[in-house]
């Protein structure tokens, strides 16, 4: 080791050491110049796999939309039958001799008729990484735009069914004829009665309404709209 290391010392120290010099340096400098070459494909790739990503996520949340608008539509047309069977029933009177009232009468008193929104979407982007895109600024203000609804709709759902459970309660305090009626799903005459004529409980059940079409049917709409418009939008955006 002495021995090399002297054989060194010696030619650095000789006429060659500019030579060795200038190639110590070059080979730093093509060291270097590699090494930011190969940040510059490690970035470029990078950056072509998050586009790539966010590309394929803008494709799968316009298909989830076209899902969620055709099940609010699928909704919509439920919610239509629900407000016929309200009026329906809000007109019966006297002897409550129409054939269907029975079926009506249980659903308006038992069955809360709200739709399961789809979360899908929103965990899609929560969990997604987005570049600098107005994609993906699309993307961030339809997330927000859901999550905005999906509270309003859950408010709404929780006063319904706080209304329905009240309106059962009532009956049950008042009514000696509710534990047959409840038990075997019998209602005599007095029973039918107190569903034709009460105006206190027809109050109640107009309010119930009141708060499916104007409450509950309004937000769905507007959310459907909403959605329309932001599938519209992110299709015209260019990959």
């Amino acid at each position: 080791m002495r021995l090399f290391n002297k054989q060194r010392f010696e030619y650095m120290g000789g006429k060659n050491f500019k030579k060795y010099l200038k190639y110590a340096s070059g080979e730093i400098i093509l060291v270097v110049i590699g090494i930011l070459i190969a940040v510059g494909i490690n970035n470029w790739n990078q950056r072509k796999q998050l586009n790539n990503a966010n590309v394929e996520l803008k494709q799968n949340i316009i298909k989830q939309l076209d899902k969620d608008i055709e099940a609010i539509n699928v909704y919509q047309k439920n919610l239509d039958t629900l407000q016929q069977n309200y009026l329906n029933y809000l007109k019966t009177s006297e002897d409550g001799s129409n054939p269907l009232f029975g079926n009506i009468l249980g659903s308006l008193l038992f069955e809360v008729n709200t739709m399961d929104i789809d979360t899908h979407a929103i965990t899609m982007i929560d969990n997604a990484t987005l570049n600098e895109t107005k994609a993906s600024e699309k993307l961030l203000d339809l997330n927000s735009a859901y999550k905005m609804y999906l509270e309003e709709i859950k408010s709404v759902e929780r006063l319904i069914f706080t209304t329905i459970t009240e309106n059962l309660k009532e009956i049950e305090r008042t009514q000696d004829w509710y534990t047959e009626f409840i038990t075997n799903l019998k209602c005599q005459n007095d029973c039918v009665d107190y569903f034709t004529n009460n105006k206190q409980h027809k109050a109640r059940i107009a309010s119930l309404r009141f708060l499916y079409v104007n409450g509950y049917g309004q937000i769905i709409t507007a959310l459907k709209n909403d959605l329309i418009g932001y599938r519209k939008e992110l299709k015209a955006i260019e990959d």
